[in-house]
């Protein structure tokens, strides 16, 4: 259980299948948070809380999350299952590259749609639950793209930067609840677009990236989960409303 730094801690992770998300759980489950996973991807979550092995502190909803509808359903879950959130995790995740002038409008609303609007459904439900406990912590997942643009990345640039605008204005209003709302901003990350056909169509493309990081590789999922863990716990009480970047220095270069 580590220094039980969340020891006791109810911990949501939206995008808890993914790379980030479930070291993020794994993490914070080591620290003795009770993590509750949510992620479309039933086999991913119900593998990473198989892992985990213990039943009582690690549970997962499978389901997608488009609509109001869709969140009360998310609401009710949680209350049958007893808790009172402390943490939520936003990170959902979805990337598309394309100069701008051939980009699919269908592409950019996708990115847009994941990782903004699923965000801000899923924020709302559980700040709302937050709110009457009077104490909680969001934490939502940028990216660097969000503060520095990227060639042929509209899209996923536009969308963290919608993320981090969002996250500042929930970090104003929901700070009379005791709430603290922060953005953990990643750069590059052995995530799924690197183990994409492009990229290993393209080799030269993330040696030069390596190469421009001035600490000379890309991220792992493992890297960003410290900063995550000290959002989540008390020790960040007086932090609200700031981006922390997350990137081996790739922003000075």
């Amino acid at each position: 259980m580590g220094n039980g730094r969340l020891t006791g801690k109810n911990a949501i992770i939206f995008g808890g299948g993914g790379r980030i998300g479930s070291a993020t759980a794994r993490c914070f489950f080591e620290h003795g948070a009770h993590v509750l996973l949510i992620d479309r991807d039933e086999e991913k979550v119900r593998a990473l809380a198989k892992t985990l092995g213990n039943p009582s502190r690690c549970r997962y909803w499978a389901q997608s999350i488009e609509n109001d509808r869709d969140a009360e359903r998310l609401s009710d879950w949680i209350d049958t299952q007893g808790v009172v959130p402390d943490i939520l995790v936003n990170c959902p995740a979805y990337i598309s590259r394309a100069p701008f002038l051939s980009s699919s409008i269908e592409e950019f609303d996708k990115q847009m749609h994941t990782n903004v609007r699923l965000v801000l459904i899923v924020s709302r439900v559980i700040a709302q639950k937050m709110a009457k406990a009077k104490k909680g912590k969001i934490i939502n997942l940028a990216s660097l793209g969000g503060v520095r643009p990227e060639k042929a990345h509209l899209g996923h640039c536009a969308a963290k930067a919608a993320v981090i605008a969002a996250s500042k204005v929930m970090a104003l209003e929901l700070a009379e609840f005791n709430i603290q709302v922060n953005v953990v901003a990643p750069g590059p990350t052995e995530t799924i677009p690197f183990s994409s056909p492009f990229y290993a169509a393209h080799p030269e493309i993330l040696k030069r990236i390596e190469e421009t990081t001035p600490l000379g590789r890309i991220g792992h999922p493992e890297d960003h989960t410290g900063l995550l863990l000290f959002l989540a716990s008390e020790e960040s009480d007086w932090i609200t409303g700031q981006v922390i970047l997350s990137d081996g220095g790739l922003a000075l270069a």
